[in-house]
């Protein structure tokens, strides 16, 4: 679909965040121009203000039937990972379906899609994790690499809660590209960032023995490698 002019501020991400200057439990802030999240690209986008770009390394975490319609050609130096985190996230399918059901599902059952994400993340430049609205999958992934991070828990329920104030351009971009079922308004379950479905994903982390780390390590996160990530972004 080519958008008119008068379309313009849909031509750029309407949700996307550096999450450098993030408080430590340990003291000081996260590093910025390492972690970015942000809703899907487009063609024809324009490159945001504000922030590293183009990012070194993009995990795309969408179903591959999600990106063949609306693929992005990135230049040649970006490193592009598909790492499909769960179907049942998908925006366009589930917009009546409470979040808690579906993160309960992802968090309990696909535990290592969500490691296999964390480990793409690029140690030595800026990572941009994206999904369709950047909000449930990303939600996910990014919390978790948080936790592991160190971020204190009130920070990473905070900056997943931000989506909200940015959900009508989200919207506005998927209604635009029929990447939502006709009939679904702002209303949609499937639109908003409940606490008790961060508080679910953020329980059953750092519920696990040895904590954030013990999960990550149980369900197949390399360790060493997310560990240089860390240092990185926690300068």
């Amino acid at each position: 679909m080519t958008l008119s002019s008068s379309d313009a501020r849909l031509r750029t991400f309407a949700n996307l965040r550096d999450l450098g200057g993030l408080p430590l439990a340990s003291g000081g802030v996260t590093v910025p121009n390492v972690l970015i999240r942000s809703d899907a690209p487009y063609p024809a986008d324009e490159d945001p203000a504000g922030v590293p770009w183009p990012p070194s390394t993009v995990v795309d975490l969408r179903n591959p039937t999600e990106i063949e319609p609306i693929a992005v050609t990135w230049p040649s130096a970006v490193r592009v990972v598909n790492r499909q985190v769960s179907s049942s996230a998908r925006i366009d399918r589930l917009a009546d379906t409470a979040l808690i059901e579906i993160y309960s599902s992802v968090i309990r059952t696909g535990q290592h899609r969500l490691t296999a994400a964390l480990n793409e993340f690029d140690s030595t430049g800026s990572t941009l994790v994206h999904c369709a609205a950047g909000k449930d999958r990303t939600g996910m992934v990014v919390a978790i690499a948080l936790l592991l991070a160190g971020v204190e828990a009130d920070s990473v329920i905070a900056d997943y809660q931000r989506t909200e104030d940015f959900i009508a351009g989200v919207f506005a971009r998927l209604r635009e590209r029929r990447r939502i079922p006709a009939g679904t308004t702002l209303a949609a379950p499937i639109l908003r960032t409940p606490r008790e479905a961060i508080d679910l994903v953020i329980d059953e982390v750092t519920g696990t023995p040895g904590g954030a780390w013990g999960w990550f390590e149980a369900h197949g996160g390399d360790v060493p490698r997310f560990e240089r990530w860390v240092a990185t972004f926690v300068g």
